[in-house]
């Protein structure tokens, strides 16, 4: 305890010093985990809008090679109803699998009073594209769900969705009939009727003026088929992705199979992650050799001007290591300290930001979108502990330095 009380005697007799330095701890602690409360909000962001905007779901399966085939055939790969059905039943024996959903891709012409345009889109039964939709949370649209007409359920198997741009270009509203026109897996050209039920912002400014969801039924009878491209399955835990795609490998044979999970399919999320991960510790590197050095000149300042108190110390029996203990306790006060004013700036700006809403829109995106800062536990107590060691370390050259003063000097020192 006595030292304790010395070490904070000490600050508080230095005190705008003490401040300075405090200042320089808390502001680089807050700068750090504001911006991996950022890149977080982004990550999260990135994840969620794969799996569950984009109807995506934490593990997909395909016929081997489906997924690069660029043939002819479009029946080649497809997934047929009775392997289907053994996929449902695999998938129905794990309890940490909510749903196995099939999707067909699908791709024609929307024909509208004589003026075709062409679309590419998904088909799934819409109470199962809803279950998976409805966990978003990110890329929510800041004015709104950006929904106009009116929902899709799986007694309109008739119904389609169409995104803003796709409508705009062929002047579509809720309620309008069309003809959907694609060949069939046999190579010859249907055609089936549909009506534009609503029109649904999407995520994606790629697909803002192509984008068509259609009922599973509908799509299968434009295409005269039963089968499906995939099957993509969500889970009750986003951490038992890796478990499931283990054991699903397991129960299916790897010459006929691809079990992939989310963010393999999701090469942005990969990419975007790593980029971050570099910008973040280069980030972190610069603020705390900012610290570091602060704390230095603080150390550095207080052992010039202490160095008769110093060579007092040493005449009543402080031994060497004694000096070094006693600064580097100041500087972990100093570290703590400042950890904890940050801790307190990123929490309160995180509230602030949370209250203030504010918006902006994404690159890759067609919507304008609120932002966040995303409190992370994990790296405020690993920034925080990183802090303390570093400032605690700092003081270890100068006050070396002092200690190995030798007594008179010191006493004598003006």
């Amino acid at each position: 305890m006595n030292w304790i009380s010395l070490a904070l005697r000490n600050l508080l007799r230095n005190s705008r010093r003490s401040i300075t330095t405090i200042a320089a701890v808390a502001l680089g602690y807050s700068a750090t985990n504001i911006f991996a409360g950022f890149a977080g909000y982004m990550f999260a962001s990135i994840k969620e809008a794969h799996i569950y905007e984009q109807v995506n779901g934490h593990v997909q399966i395909w016929k081997k090679g489906a997924r690069d085939y660029g043939g002819s055939d479009p029946a080649a790969f497809l997934i047929q109803a009775d392997e289907f059905s053994e996929i449902q039943a695999l998938a129905a024996k794990d309890e940490r699998i909510e749903l196995a959903a099939g999707m067909l891709e699908v791709k024609g012409n929307l024909d509208y009073d004589g003026i075709p345009g062409f679309f590419f889109g998904q088909a799934m039964v819409p109470s199962e594209k809803d279950a998976i939709f409805s966990r978003s949370t990110a890329l929510k649209s800041a004015s709104g769900t950006g929904e106009i007409g009116k929902p899709i359920t799986d007694e309109t198997p008739y119904g389609i969705s169409i995104a803003p741009g796709l409508a705009e270009n062929l002047t579509l509203e809720p309620g309008t009939g069309v003809i959907l026109m694609a060949p069939s897996i046999n190579g010859q050209m249907n055609a089936v009727d549909a009506e534009v039920f609503n029109i649904v912002d999407v995520a994606s400014e790629a697909l803002n003026n192509r984008y068509v969801f259609v009922p599973l039924e509908l799509a299968q009878a434009l295409y005269d088929t039963d089968g499906v491209s995939s099957v993509r399955m969500m889970l009750s835990e986003d951490d038992d992705t890796d478990a499931v795609v283990a054991s699903l490998r397991a129960g299916l044979s790897a010459d006929e199979w691809q079990v992939i999970p989310w963010y393999e399919v999701s090469r942005l999320y990969l990419r975007t992650k790593r980029m971050f991960d570099i910008i973040f510790g280069l980030v972190f590197v610069i603020i705390a050799t900012i610290v570091i050095m602060s704390v230095l000149n603080t150390i550095g300042m207080a052992v010039v001007e202490r160095t008769r108190e110093i060579g007092t110390l040493r005449a009543i029996g402080l031994k060497r290591p004694g000096v070094i203990r006693l600064f580097g306790i100041e500087s972990a006060f100093l570290g703590v300290i400042g950890a904890l004013t940050g801790l307190l700036i990123t929490v309160g700006f995180a509230l602030f930001i949370h209250w203030l809403q504010p918006t902006w829109e994404p690159p890759v995106t067609a919507r304008e979108i609120v932002w966040e800062i995303r409190i992370l536990p994990k790296y405020l107590l690993i920034t925080l502990l990183l802090l303390v060691f570093f400032t605690s370390l700092a003081a270890i050259a100068p006050a070396r330095r002092a200690a190995k003063q030798s007594i008179v000097d010191s006493l004598g020192h003006v």
